[in-house]
Order: structure tokens, then C-alpha cells, then sequence
């Protein structure tokens, strides 16, 4: 497993995923904290009740979870991008026929994608964590230019919402890229997983909870979002999370078993 671990950041070494999927990540952390503060109103304070809101208030920003409050709405877009990550490092080892020469190096099916998956997961850790810390950095001098008040930032509660806020979206990360994972080993194209899983997780379900005020607890996308927000007015935080690990889990061990049992060359 550590060899395939080896090998899969030999891949990510390349500056199209660094460049490319690593700075998007950062971007979008910065892009969501830019605006969080930028289109603060200055409305009574209240708490962060109901994580599916987008919009903040200056109260609402001075408090504890003021620091991270626009890399937690960065979280779920984030997450999109590690499930295209996550799909065509998949997709495309059998698009360039590249996963029969994986096998033949490591025979072990279950080993080989074990270790694709803590290596992403590994990088994605990694990014999140430079991603958290340039959100930080930003909103400390947003919060300057906008008088919002910064004490609160740096007490015992506001560090427990800095660390809790990483460990929802590095988990958010883990569901997103589990499902890609599965969604690629299943179509084994790209063009066709990234179609199917995008078209599902953004569009689709947002449409759905339209007509459906029940879909917040149960449609996949909208319930990984709902951990990154630590919970929404639709769903509680610990009912998205048993949630989401339960697809989680369900996507893992579909992509295993047609991972192990089907024929490379189909």
C-alpha cells in the first residue's frame, strides 16, 4: 500500500494538479472570505444558526466563529473540486490504460486502491490546511478595514471553531472524494463521471429541495454540505454527519467490490 501511496503523489507532484486543483482550492477559500465580508449587512447579531445561509452579519463575524466563517462556506465548493480530483484519478489510469501496469506492479487490487485514496486524501489535508490559514489571514484584515472586532477570534472558543471547522471540511473532502472515487471506478470515463456526479451534486439537488423541503436530510450532496456548515435549518449537524458517513460508506464498498471483481480490460 505504501508504494501505491508513492506512487499517487508522484502523480499530484505534476503542476497541473498543483496549479490547478491546489490553487482552486485556495481560491475559493479566498474568493468566500472576500465576500463574506464584503456583503456583511450590519444587522442585529445573532449566532450561526443555520449553516445554509451564505450571507453574514457584522455581529455575527465579531463573534468566536467570525475567523473561519467564509472558509466554511468555501468548504462545500471545495468540496466539488476534490470530487473531480478524486474522479479522474480514477478515470483516467483506465482512460490511458495506465491502471493494467498499476496492477502489475501491485497485483494486491485492494491495497492499490487503498492507497490512492490516503494519498489524495493526504494532499487534500495539506491544502486545506494552507486554505484555512489564507482564509484566516484574509478575514483578519477585512475585519480591520470593516471595525469588526477580532478578540473573540482568538479565545478558547474561537480556536475549538478554527479546528472543528477543518476537521468538517477536510471531512467533507473524504465524502466528496469517496464518491468520486466510486462514480470513476464505475463509468471508468470521464467525460461521463464528472457529467453524471456534477450534474447530480449541484444542480439536481438544489432543484429537488425546491419541491422536496426533506431532501436537506437525505439527497448526498446536500447532506455533505450540511456538515461543512456544522448543520443547517433543515438538518442538525449530528444527523447530516451519521448521514453522510453512511453514503460514505455504502460508496466505498460498491467502488471496492466492482474494483476487485471486474476485469481491467472492460
Amino acid at each position: 500500500m505504501i508504494r501505491s501511496m508513492h506512487a499517487e503523489l508522484l502523480k499530484l507532484r505534476r503542476p497541473a494538479i498543483i496549479y490547478g486543483a491546489g490553487g482552486a482550492m485556495l481560491g475559493f477559500a479566498l474568493l468566500a472570505t472576500v465576500l463574506t465580508y464584503a456583503t456583511a449587512t450590519t444587522a442585529a447579531a445573532a449566532s450561526f444558526v443555520g449553516g445554509d445561509s451564505l450571507t453574514s452579519t457584522v455581529g455575527q463575524l465579531g463573534q468566536s466563529g467570525g475567523l473561519t466563517r467564509g472558509f466554511t462556506i468555501a468548504a462545500g465548493f471545495i468540496g466539488l473540486l476534490v470530487f473531480v480530483l478524486f474522479t479522474t484519478s480514477m478515470t483516467s489510469e483506465y482512460g490511458l490504460g495506465t491502471i493494467r501496469v498499476l496492477l502489475l506492479k501491485q497485483p494486491r487490487r485492494a491495497r492499490l486502491l487503498a492507497g490512492k485514496l490516503l494519498a489524495l486524501l493526504a494532499c487534500v489535508a495539506v491544502v486545506l490546511f494552507a486554505a484555512e490559514l489564507l482564509s484566516g489571514a484574509a478575514a483578519i484584515v477585512l475585519a480591520h478595514t470593516r471595525g469588526i472586532p477580532t478578540a473573540s477570534w482568538f479565545t478558547a472558543a474561537g480556536q475549538r471553531h478554527v479546528a472543528g471547522d477543518y476537521i468538517n471540511a477536510l471531512l467533507v473532502a473524504g465524502l466528496f472524494g469517496t464518491v468520486g472515487m466510486t462514480v470513476g471506478v464505475l463509468t471508468r470515463s470521464t467525460p461521463l463521471a464528472l457529467g453524471i456526479g456534477l450534474a447530480w451534486l449541484a444542480p439536481l439537488e438544489h432543484l429537488i429541495q425546491l419541491s422536496w423541503s426533506g431532501a436537506g436530510n437525505w439527497l448526498p450532496g446536500l447532506v455533505f454540505d450540511a456538515v461543512a456548515a456544522g448543520g443547517t435549518t433543515t438538518t442538525t449537524y449530528p444527523r447530516a454527519l451519521i448521514t453522510a458517513l453512511a453514503y460514505a460508506a455504502l460508496a466505498l464498498a460498491v467502488g471496492a467490490v466492482s474494483f476487485l471483481r471486474r476485469d481491467v480490460s472492460i
